[in-house]
């Protein structure tokens, strides 16, 4: 019978190895809670309008929906526009015509 060979990991490849997983597992942690934390703070004024009484809400709705057009209207006012644009697509009465209203004054994307 043959002897069987077996490679012996050398100690400088196993110390590479011990401190690279941590450093990979660390790295993928630190993206995740980035990413999450990106997500929750993108999802805040939908959660604050959502737990706002319906009546204050309405309100808001109106008073922001006023703004946006009058914002909208002003050309010089464009980054105001986005902003209450932004603002006004989070609300759940915004309807048909508020969403018509949020796609004409939201930026178009581009390459």
């Amino acid at each position: 019978m043959s002897p069987k060979l077996s490679r012996v990991a050398s100690p400088e490849r196993s110390r590479r190895t011990l401190v690279a997983w941590p450093a990979g597992v660390g790295l993928l942690a630190t993206a995740a809670l980035i990413l999450f934390s990106w997500g929750w703070t993108r999802g805040t004024d939908a959660r604050v309008l959502a737990h706002l009484p319906v009546d204050e809400r309405a309100r808001l709705f109106q008073v922001t929906r006023a703004k946006a057009e009058a914002f909208c209207a002003d050309a010089q006012l464009v980054d105001r526009c986005r902003a209450e644009v932004d603002l006004l697509a989070e609300f759940p009465e915004c309807d048909a015509g508020c969403r018509s209203f949020v796609a004409r004054n939201r930026p178009r994307g581009s390459r």
